[in-house]
Order: C-alpha cells, then sequence, then structure tokens
C-alpha cells in the first residue's frame, strides 16, 4: 500500500470518526455545527453508527497490508456514495449549501484522493 493512500485512509478515518462521535453523542452540537435539523433521533443513531463503522473500516484498511484492496475499495464507495447523496440534496434544493457544502466537498476531495491513490 502506497503511504498515500495509507495517509488518505487515515484521514478518511478521522473525518468519519468525528462525524460518527457527534451523531451519536452530541446530535445537537451537529445541528449547531451544519445548520440544520436532524429529521429522527433514530435515524440519527443509525447514521451514526454507520458512520463509525466505516471509519473503523476506514482505518483497518490503512492499518492492514493484505486486505487493502477490498477495505480501500469499500471507502472509496462510501465516500462516492456520499457525495452523489450530499450532492442530490443540494442541487435538488432539499437542505442548502451550509448544511451538505462541507460534507460534499471533504467526500469529494477524499473519494478523489482515493481513487486516485488506489492506482499507485
Amino acid at each position: 500500500m502506497s503511504r498515500k493512500l495509507r495517509i488518505t485512509l487515515y484521514a478518511t478515518a478521522a473525518y468519519l470518526g468525528c462525524f460518527g462521535v457527534l451523531f451519536v453523542f452530541a446530535p445537537r452540537l451537529f445541528e449547531q455545527i451544519t445548520q440544520s435539523a436532524l429529521p429522527d433521533a433514530k435515524l440519527t443513531l443509525l447514521y451514526g453508527q454507520y458512520t463509525l463503522t466505516f471509519a473503523y473500516v476506514a482505518f483497518m484498511a490503512a492499518k492492514e497490508n493484505d486486505a487493502h484492496r477490498t477495505l480501500s475499495l469499500t471507502v472509496l464507495l462510501v465516500t462516492a456514495g456520499n457525495v452523489v447523496a450530499f450532492g442530490y440534496l443540494l442541487i435538488t434544493g432539499r437542505e442548502g449549501f451550509p448544511q451538505v457544502g462541507p460534507p460534499l466537498i471533504v467526500n469529494s476531495a477524499l473519494t478523489v484522493l482515493l481513487y486516485r491513490f488506489r492506482k499507485e
């Protein structure tokens, strides 16, 4: 695994871990940061769990040497899926830029970096 891919996976794990912790343990703080209202406490908890799970997957992909291809592909698909979902919310006007802009930008950058560094 290239050093750049490993660093990108660690950055992805940190990013997802931070937001997962906010979703699970401090949803009101998450609402303040993103200037949005969370629709349902149950969905918020599930999304937090999902985010923390993929933070762990990204961390394990960065840490492992032999399984990195499969794990890094999984993380790439998660970040690309987030780009599609947040882009859709922004384009359709369901959410404004303050709500979906930052995660759209971060996930776009991570998707490009993961895609590029997986090729090396």
